[in-house]
């Protein structure tokens, strides 16, 4: 995933509706500053965000995601139980590799800068781990790949996380 093209592609939709960023951020309820960041391409729309932008800006969240890019459908169910043990198996790496090891920190780095924030701490605490997985199924989902309800269901505790997963499969897959 290229931020720096979904923020060019985020800006091109945006002035191709006549909009500014004050206008998606009012729309949106966040700050203008939220928008600038997206299409500079310093940070990501937060998931909870995606649907919300790609109805503003008339486009689905696969196509932001993808730039605009073309994807063909995968059509593989997602094994969420996999996707949450190798999420978990992430800050283990530490343990195996050391916590000098260059490929552990060049990791940890990179997921800390995308995160802004310690991703061992957030994957250590329940609500925390439930929102990466949820990202990562998210990203999957727009890759091509589906989630059952029943797998949504049974994985998920959080009633607002189940609902934006459920809200973007169906919008994804329509």
């Amino acid at each position: 995933m290229n931020t720096i093209e979904i923020g060019k592609y985020i800006k091109a939709k945006r002035v191709e509706k006549h909009l500014t960023q004050k206008d998606i951020a009012n729309l949106m309820h966040i700050s203008f500053q939220a928008v600038s960041k997206w299409e500079t391409g310093s940070t990501l729309p937060d998931t909870s965000l995606l649907l919300q932008l790609s109805d503003v800006l008339e486009v689905t969240v696969d196509q932001i995601l993808s730039a605009g890019e073309f994807r063909t459908s995968i059509h593989k169910k997602i094994n969420v139980e996999e996707v949450s043990e190798t999420l978990k198996s992430i800050p283990r790496m530490k343990d195996v590799l050391g916590s000098n090891n260059m490929f552990y920190n060049a990791m940890m780095n990179g997921v800390n800068e995308i995160f802004k924030e310690n991703f061992s701490d957030v994957i250590n605490s329940k609500r925390g781990a439930e929102e990466i997985l949820a990202k990562s199924i998210v990203q999957l989902i727009s890759e091509g790949y589906y989630i059952t309800k029943e797998d949504i269901e049974s994985n998920f505790k959080s009633d607002d996380i189940k609902e934006a997963i459920t809200k973007y499969s169906k919008k994804y897959r329509a």
